[in-house]
């Protein structure tokens, strides 16, 4: 039998409750064919980085990405977040070295207080305002600066600037999001 793509909804239907152990193996193997690229925009995309030919649209970004978080403190799309101890995210600072040990970037312009925001935590942003900070730097370090969320190409204060990435296309504002694991500076 032929391997079938299906839809997500139809995978959601047969998978629903399994009590009977009715899934058969070419059903799986037809769930198998269908997330690995009939559901991704972009060939590969399940074994692959983002690289900035896939991401075509201002103020996007594509790679590992958490959904349902809680902001409680209002942030707009490409902002740097970092995770607090109360399990929420807000503004990262790189003088904030207590709150600093997750980054991720916000996908979206939120509230304080909203619980279904998108956070990206690795990957490929495509922040169109960022196109003439990043003009001429290509392949140069992002810094994340002591500023709540402010990234520059350029180290501010570099006893309080900690690396979060590199610009990829320094004439659109790509630019790939990978923050250091450790805090730079006091």
């Amino acid at each position: 039998m032929a391997d079938t793509q299906r839809t997500r909804s139809a995978l959601l239907a047969l998978f629903a409750d399994n009590v009977t152990g009715q899934i058969s193996a070419q059903d799986f193997r037809d769930f198998l064919v269908t997330i690995m690229n009939g559901e991704f925009k972009f060939e590969g995309d399940f074994w692959t980085q983002p690289d900035i030919t896939n991401t075509d649209t201002g103020d996007t970004a594509r790679g590992w990405k958490q959904y349902s978080q809680t902001i409680d403190s209002g942030a707009s799309f490409g902002i740097v977040m970092c995770y607090t101890p109360s399990e929420t995210w807000r503004p990262a600072g790189a003088s904030g070295s207590v709150t600093n040990g997750v980054l991720g970037v916000a996908m979206g312009s939120y509230a304080s207080g909203d619980a279904d925001c998108e956070i990206l935590r690795k990957g490929m942003v495509y922040h169109s305002d960022m196109s003439a900070d990043f003009n001429g730097n290509i392949g140069r370090v992002i810094f994340l600066n002591s500023v709540s969320g402010a990234i520059s190409a350029l180290a501010v204060d570099t006893a309080l600037s900690m690396i979060i990435g590199y610009v990829a296309d320094d004439t659109t504002g790509k630019w790939f999001f990978d923050p250091k694991w450790e805090v730079v500076g006091t």
